[in-house]
């Protein structure tokens, strides 16, 4: 009997179990896609008070340029419907996206996680929202040792190694 391992070579590298997430959408966005992914994002998070609206975020194109990279299987779907959205004027957008949720659902999560997403990691909004930036946290060597003694990895110690016989 053999042990499973991550030892499987493809071209050099060690194989992931998960995959690489991506860094670039397929294509970049053209200009027409970005001006209606501003209006679909001030109409989705419009400008109230001292709130920004959707699009008013610095680096916006790069923000959602990002987004569309970790949403790379869905960019054609985006695309696709952004161009059916282009001919809508600002002023009718809601009513559009709404009857867009209605009718395909996924279409408008995909959509609207794109936007949030890029919002929300903006500079700005981060700022505002006192979010913190991520961070290592490592406790101190006592708090360390105090955890390992309680006994929280005696199940794990008691249950053995855990792997898949391949044959």
């Amino acid at each position: 009997m053999r042990k499973m391992t991550n030892d499987i070579k493809v071209s050099g590298e060690k194989r992931l179990s998960v995959s690489r997430p991506s860094t670039a959408p397929p294509r970049a966005f053209t200009e027409a896609e970005f001006q209606t992914l501003r209006i679909v994002s001030d109409t989705l998070i419009p400008s109230v008070g001292d709130f920004r609206s959707g699009s008013a975020v610095s680096k916006f194109d790069q923000l959602v340029t990002n987004a569309a990279a970790i949403l790379d299987k869905h960019f054609d779907m985006l695309t696709g419907l952004l161009e059916e959205l282009r001919a809508t004027p600002q002023t009718e957008m809601w009513e559009r996206l709404k009857k867009l949720e209605a009718a395909n659902g996924e279409a408008f999560y995909v959509l609207s996680t794109l936007i949030v997403g890029a919002y929300i990691y903006s500079d700005e909004m981060k700022a505002e929202l006192n979010y913190p930036a991520p961070h290592r946290n490592p406790p101190s060597l006592f708090d360390a040792a105090d955890e390992l003694s309680s006994g929280i990895l005696d199940p794990v110690m008691e249950r053995g190694p855990i792997y898949r016989a391949v044959e």
